[in-house]
């Protein structure tokens, strides 16, 4: 893993601690949340509150405790309405898989959707700059077709200590057409924007959420 990559795995981890808040979960509350996580896969959509309690005997509150470990977000009625790296908005990264469409918070959930469910996927995105296509074929950590010139950014300046990470953060994780998109992007805000090509984003992604998807393994 090259120093960049790094440096932003460690900083990513530290506004959203996503292994670290699901060690601190009970057994009951993790395994809840991996039936959530994998919801997305299994249906393209999460489960309700009320499938939730075919599992835990107080639903509402163990949704409350994943929501408090920055696992999900919750909408309004109490419902889980994402868990990283997916959410059930119709956001612009949609991502195919296992036979369903889910969607992805952002750009790097949607990289980091194959390495963690070692699954062939297909991304479909657009560049947040000139509204290009992105078409991304992946297997794992590799890829085998689509817009590979494309490019990641991150504005590290929207992260918000009193909003969620998916209100904040996860919307300014974006695709860029390309280099020449990605560098002029970049230059409008260097001190608070990083930029990856799409090889160093995928290491990133994987680094970042297949350790999430074993400890699940462990709390399924």
């Amino acid at each position: 893993m090259n120093t960049e990559v790094n440096a932003a795995l460690q900083r990513l981890d530290s506004i959203l601690p996503l292994v670290s808040g699901l060690k601190s979960l009970s057994d009951a509350d993790a395994s809840l949340y991996c039936k959530l996580l994998n919801s997305y896969v299994q249906q393209g959509r999460s489960l309700s509150r009320d499938e939730a309690a075919e599992f835990v005997s107080d639903a509402a509150q163990a949704l409350t405790n994943i929501a408090k470990s920055k696992l999900i977000v919750l909408d309004a009625d109490g419902n889980p309405a994402g868990a990283y790296p997916f959410t059930s908005e119709e956001r612009e990264h949609k991502v195919y898989i296992n036979g369903v469409t889910a969607h992805c918070m952002c750009a790097l959930d949607a990289l980091a959707v194959s390495p963690m469910f070692n699954m062939p996927t297909v991304i479909d995105s657009e560049c947040r700059v000139t509204g290009e296509k992105i078409h991304i074929e992946q297997n794992a950590s590799g890829f085998t077709g689509g817009t590979l010139d494309a490019w990641f950014g991150i504005n590290w300046g929207a992260a918000k200590d009193d909003q969620v990470c998916a209100e904040s953060l996860c919307m300014e994780m974006m695709f860029l057409a390309n280099e020449t998109v990605a560098r002029q992007w970049l230059s409008e805000s260097e001190d608070t924007r990083e930029i990856f090509d799409l090889s160093s984003a995928v290491e990133f992604a994987a680094a970042f959420f297949v350790p999430l998807a074993e400890n699940c393994s462990m709390a399924a």
